[in-house]
């Protein structure tokens, strides 16, 4: 008896080794992109969701805030093993999933009873504008977004862990006159900070889809992918997703 009790425990440790050796822990990075990613606590619906598609694959998450810039440059030489806000025209060297993680546009706001509005193009060189290093902004917004980056008088952009909040405090002092983001984020963080009477919607792009993505450089990429589609549709099957996004005051982007 006290053989086959010691046999089973033998059993027992194995297995639980086998289980620890075959756990990974994935680097997730990004910038303050609420609700998608947020910081401190809740983490972001994005987050939320990777968590627990991977915890129930025995893997755990570390994610922590990163300037976008950076964590894009380490997700592809495979410092970091993922990130979430990714688009595949400006990062196509990642490796993406075929489920996105929600949808994005260029959505412009101004200080209260500013006249402007976005009207193409051409409207753009009539005002100051800030926006993000690193960050992809929808055409015809990118292009001129990349032909004036280098002039700050027209384009002034930033880098930091957490660029919304700085460009929104700069709008309202006056550095600036008009600053862009995803509406889905501009309506989150506008609400956070108790600025949305301050402030007017000035237009916007229109949409895509956005991705967590994986560094090429990572063995287990094209894996990892692939759990997060069958986690993703199997969340939205059962209502797990649509539970999760309520709590971040966000629809099904499907």
């Amino acid at each position: 008896m006290v053989v086959r009790r010691f046999a089973a425990l033998l059993s027992l440790v194995a297995a639980l080794a086998a289980t620890t050796a075959r756990a990974d822990t994935i680097s997730l990075r990004a910038d303050e992109w609420c609700p998608f990613n947020c910081a401190g606590t809740p983490a972001g619906y994005g987050v939320d969701v990777m968590v627990e598609i991977f915890a129930k694959a025995g893997h755990r998450v570390d994610y922590a805030l990163a300037p976008w810039g950076r964590a894009q440059a380490d997700c592809s030489t495979g410092r970091i093993a993922a990130v979430i806000g990714a688009d595949p025209k400006e990062n196509p060297d990642l490796v993406f999933p075929q489920e996105p993680i929600g949808r994005w546009d260029t959505t412009f706001v101004v200080r209260k009873g500013n006249a402007w509005r976005y009207d193409g193009p051409g409207s753009l060189p009539n005002v100051r504008l800030s926006g993000v290093i690193g960050y992809a902004y929808m055409d015809p917004v990118g292009a001129y977004v990349e032909a004036n980056k280098g002039d700050r008088s027209r384009v002034d952009l930033i880098g930091s862990r957490h660029p919304l909040e700085q460009n929104l405090k700069k709008l309202l002092a006056g550095r600036i006159d008009a600053t862009m983001d995803s509406r889905t984020v501009l309506d989150f963080k506008l609400g956070q900070m108790g600025l949305a009477d301050q402030v007017e919607f000035a237009g916007s792009t229109r949409s895509d889809v956005v991705y967590i993505a994986f560094s090429p450089r990572h063995p287990k990429a094209r894996d990892y992918a692939r759990l997060l589609d069958d986690g993703i549709r199997e969340m939205r099957a059962s209502g797990r997703l649509r539970q999760i996004l309520a709590g971040y005051g966000v629809q099904d982007w499907k």
